[in-house]
């Protein structure tokens, strides 16, 4: 590095740059909108050829209108729809207006207001035969919220993974994180003080994802009590109702860190399949810009704030950028930063694009920094000191998932993928209950928003979900079998008897005949012949 006025490197100064040249180019931009009139503004752009936003725009100004608008409007395909959609009640809307959808809110222990979206269970899937497979969470990832499993307009049933689900019998629940666009609120701050922004994926582990699974849990318990239509679920899976879990990048990190910090959530949780899960990513592809994220973070919160990050990055440059140059640049972007070409994703590319960016707090970026320099998934250091030495006084705490986490893993990963450190990652879980399944030529995102995400990731997910959930209510004997029967496929002769801790409590409070052990049979022979295929 060379020093520049023996304060700061030249890569803090290029960083120092970009930050103020974005600041300020977003100003200049802001204020032309609003002296320009929109829609004369947007005439610069009449060339773009994929979505016309601002034609559309113009005609929905209400929200009854928007909705006659997706109801009626025949003329518009399911993407154009879906991409002029703000929510998940609008983009279900757009795909089908016979889904259901319900909004429910979390009151975490710290008292922040969380929205969930679920997709449930009900009558019209009794009366097709679809049997009941319990509830399941999805956990979106780093600067997301829950839109991102709804992008797909190419057979969105079967390619939106939370509508796949559901069509298969589950009872679908998907978490926003705190600071996203739909969990913006809290009981005593403001969302634009200090104090709101103040978390990283600490808070997110021990607050988020527990409290989220109870109130889930809480909320099928007391169903049961007063809908008679429950009567028709199962008695015994509902006496020993777990949920699985679902998570894609960072959700996959939060359910990790959220297991090892509370042991006892463990056995609430059927199976988890992690998405490409990042939990010590390697790096960036582009090394300049690779060490400019690894500088102290003090000076990370001197050129962002403390605050929401980039709070103009998803309304202004959407609302500027043509479709197509926008999503050029979110090619380009990752590209540079990532080495993805993106070259899978096709179909949804114009709507997941679009829903790429939702905020969250410069603590949380600065916490992701951390994990990079040290290369340990730990939780966050705080810094008092401008000139930290990397030899503190005090060691960073890194997450026990190697020790605390007790269910069956499921890895989903690209193998083209720069962001997962597959050997790494495996290292840092428990050895006997993780399994994997890279998918050739593959990249990060590719996972839930590739053209052939249902044939290549969805099916095994779901034979992975299904197998546990037909052998975790068993005998602690049984699923001795099955967990060694899945440690062979992958491999590993033993099998480690501290997994079986969480089986046993529920073997213990569940009782199931020899009938029903016998049935599951044929579902382990289906596993074993059956999972990772592709």
């Amino acid at each position: 590095m060379i020093p520049i006025f023996n304060r700061l490197t030249l890569n803090e100064w290029v960083l120092i740059i970009f930050v103020y040249t974005e600041k300020i180019l977003s100003f200049v931009i802001s204020s032309m909108i609003s002296i320009i009139p929109f829609t004369s503004f947007s005439k610069i752009y009449k060339k773009d050829t994929d979505v016309n936003q601002d034609k559309e725009s113009s005609s929905i100004n209400k929200r009854q209108d928007f909705k006659n608008y997706l109801l009626s409007n025949n003329t518009s395909t399911l993407s154009e729809k879906l991409y002029m959609c703000n929510s998940v009640r609008d983009m279900l809307l757009a795909i089908d207006p016979d889904i259901s959808m319900e909004t429910h809110i979390v009151k975490t222990q710290d008292d922040y207001l969380l929205q969930l979206h679920r997709i449930p269970y009900d009558k019209s899937l009794q009366r097709k035969g679809v049997e009941y497979k319990g509830p399941v969470y999805l956990q979106h990832g780093l600067l997301m919220c829950s839109n991102i499993w709804l992008c797909h307009s190419k057979d969105p049933i079967n390619n939106n993974l939370p509508l796949y689900l559901n069509s298969l019998g589950y009872d679908v629940w998907m978490g926003n994180n705190r600071g996203n666009r739909y969990s913006n609120k809290h009981f005593y701050f403001e969302r634009n003080s200090t104090k709101f922004w103040d978390f990283s994926l600490d808070e997110m582990a021990m607050y988020d994802i527990p409290d989220s699974l109870h109130y889930i849990l809480n909320t099928l318990k007391n169903e049961t009590k007063y809908n008679a239509f429950d009567d028709y679920i199962d008695e015994i899976m509902r006496k020993n109702q777990q949920i699985s879990i679902i998570g894609f990048s960072q959700g996959s990190a939060q359910i990790f860190a959220s297991l090892s910090l509370h042991p006892e959530l463990n056995s609430k949780v059927n199976s988890f399949v992690a998405l490409s899960p990042a939990l010590t990513p390697p790096g960036l592809f582009n090394r300049f810009v690779d060490n400019i994220i690894k500088l102290q973070p003090k000076l990370l919160f001197l050129f962002f704030g403390k605050k929401m990050l980039l709070p103009t990055a998803s309304t202004l440059w959407q609302k500027i950028l043509p479709i197509n140059m926008f999503n050029q640049a979110i090619k380009l972007s990752t590209l540079i930063l990532f080495n993805w070409e993106n070259k899978n994703i096709n179909f949804s590319k114009t709507v997941a694009f679009k829903n790429l960016y939702s905020p969250t707090s410069v603590k949380c970026i600065v916490h992701w920094f951390q994990i990079l320099k040290t290369q340990k998934f730990q939780m966050y250091v705080s810094s008092n000191d401008l000139n930290e030495s990397d030899h503190s006084l005090f060691e960073a705490i890194p997450f026990p998932t190697k020790s605390n986490i007790k269910v069956p893993l499921l890895l989903v990963y690209g193998d083209k993928d720069s962001l997962v450190d597959i050997e790494t990652l495996k290292y840092n879980l428990p050895e006997k209950s993780t399994f994997e399944t890279p998918i050739s030529d593959h990249e990060h995102l590719d996972i839930i928003w590739g053209d052939d995400v249902n044939r290549l990731v969805y099916v095994n997910v779901v034979k992975f979900l299904e197998f546990w959930k037909n052998n975790n209510a068993v005998s602690t004997v049984k699923m001795t079998t099955n967990l060694i029967q899945c440690a062979e496929h992958v491999g590993v002769d033993t099998i480690d008897e501290s997994i079986l801790e969480p089986i046993d409590m529920l073997s213990k409070s569940s009782e199931v005949g020899e009938d029903n052990m016998d049935k599951n049979a044929e579902t382990e022979f289906d596993f074993r012949e059956e999972l990772f295929k592709y």
